[in-house]
């Protein structure tokens, strides 16, 4: 892929995908293309330091989640991050969210820092660090948008939000910020690692995301009794659910 343009296709193809076969999967590929086009948007308008740069960024970080979806939907090997989120859509107990933060986790948590060392490696990552944290405001412009449809399917969200008066975006806002945090340090690691050891890093930090992974599927705060009230606070109209998310209107 060349253009983000050809990425937002590849995610719709996803989403597509997604409703036709009332698969969880769809709600990060949905939150994800969201995300995406607003990236593209901060392109278009020049919100970064080096916008061409970012562009590459973005298609290197979209490259690695959509040959990861492509390995399993063949039934070939993929990180394991991702096979665990990708194995999640068939549990039809987890929660909404459950299912578009093992998306982010594996998202951003394991390819957002490879993707970067891989745009700008041989220790070279640090000019790179402004445009990064820039990711995060542009990104955020769109989150409130994102929480007004999820709260549309998932009333828990919709509570949180009420809580924190809507203006602190806090379920993704957090999951998103704490997560590029982690990311950023994998990136200065990888960018670092000569060539010769980099699948054996990206292979721990790979294990790292997966353990972050079965934390999110079993998490310790929540009992499965309580999980299994919020389940029933949820749409269980998977088709609609994806469409209210992927009808999120851009800003």
């Amino acid at each position: 892929m060349k253009t983000i343009e050809e990425v937002l296709k590849k995610l719709d193809e996803i989403i597509a995908w997604a409703k036709a076969n009332q698969s969880p999967a769809g709600y990060f590929a949905c939150t994800y293309r969201i995300m995406t086009a607003q990236v593209l948007k901060g392109i278009q308008q020049k919100k970064f330091e080096d916008n061409p740069r970012m562009t590459l960024l973005d298609i290197a970080f979209a490259t690695r989640y959509l040959e990861a979806w492509d390995s399993y939907s063949k039934g070939k090997r993929c990180t394991n991050a991702w096979y665990i989120a990708f194995e999640a859509a068939k549990n039809k107990n987890l929660l909404i969210l459950q299912h578009i933060f093992l998306g982010m986790n594996a998202h951003i948590n394991l390819d957002l820092g490879i993707s970067a060392a891989s745009i700008m490696p041989n220790r070279k990552i640090t000019p790179l660090k402004k445009d990064f944290e820039n990711i995060n405001n542009v990104i955020a412009s769109i989150n409130q948008n994102v929480q007004d449809s999820l709260n549309r399917i998932c009333y828990p969200v919709e509570l949180i939000d009420r809580i924190s008066n809507g203006k602190d975006n806090t379920v993704l806002d957090f999951a998103i910020s704490r997560a590029r945090e982690t990311s950023w340090a994998t990136a200065v690691m990888v960018s670092n690692t000569p060539n010769l050891l980099k699948e054996s890093v990206t292979g721990i930090v790979d294990y790292a995301a997966a353990k972050v992974a079965s934390q999110i599927i079993n998490p310790n705060l929540l009992t499965p009794a309580l999980l299994k009230e919020l389940k029933k606070c949820e749409s269980s109209d998977v088709r609609k659910n994806i469409e209210i998310l992927a009808s999120t209107k851009s800003v």
